[in-house]
């Protein structure tokens, strides 16, 4: 039986997944955790055989703590978990001792593959994941990886697209500038820009904007 924990700021998540692997034979989710010190004190106690790790936490680096339990437990094999498939997370996680980094739009057959794969002691990376690593690596852009937007994630790339500013949009659809500076850097980061004419560029090349 494989031992699986699982740390995520998100709820939601963390019920997807273990519903997802609720009947799966030879493995089994025993704990979860919102918070990276309430995983690295279970750690402490017990050792599991696969962490799925959330990379993008509000109180701790997901990257640091990955670079942390990977030398301190080298036993546990880590999984990293994203919204984002900017290759600068993928290449920090693994160099920071993750065995495999997958988006969390995952499908349950790719989950349970990228567990036993780890488990057995090899690495493992999303064919999508793998192409754009190689693509960048040999200087080739590729526009095939569509990011998965949130219906607020689509309108604020619209507003953006129209030019409207930050007050604008926080008028337009009725939420605090902070929400609005939020989802616009969760934006770029989704779509491994840096800035909004990148953004609007690539919004157009992937279908995303008409």
């Amino acid at each position: 039986m494989i031992d699986v924990i699982i740390l995520d700021d998100h709820t939601m998540v963390l019920k997807g997944i273990e519903t997802m692997l609720a009947d799966t034979p030879n493995i089994s989710v025993s704990h979860t955790f919102n918070k990276g010190e309430e995983l690295l004190d279970h750690l402490k106690l017990v050792k599991p055989d696969v962490l799925l790790l959330d990379i993008n936490l509000p109180k701790s680096n997901g990257i640091e703590l990955c670079g942390f339990i990977s030398k301190t437990y080298p036993d546990i094999s880590i999984i990293g978990l994203s919204n984002y498939s900017d290759t600068s997370f993928i290449k920090n996680m693994m160099r920071n001792g993750a065995n495999g980094y997958l988006l969390k739009n995952t499908c349950k057959d790719e989950l349970i593959e990228a567990i036993k794969t780890i488990h057995s002691g090899n690495t493992y990376l999303p064919k999508i994941l793998k192409d754009k690593l190689l693509n960048e690596s040999i200087g080739v852009q590729s526009s095939s990886f569509i990011p998965q937007l949130t219906r607020r994630e689509q309108e604020i790339l619209e507003c953006v697209a129209n030019e409207l500013t930050n007050n604008e949009i926080s008028e337009q659809l009725f939420i605090s500038t902070k929400t609005v500076e939020s989802h616009r850097k969760n934006l770029l980061q989704k779509f491994g820009v840096r800035n909004t004419a990148g953004l609007i560029k690539e919004a157009f090349v992937k279908g995303l904007l008409k």
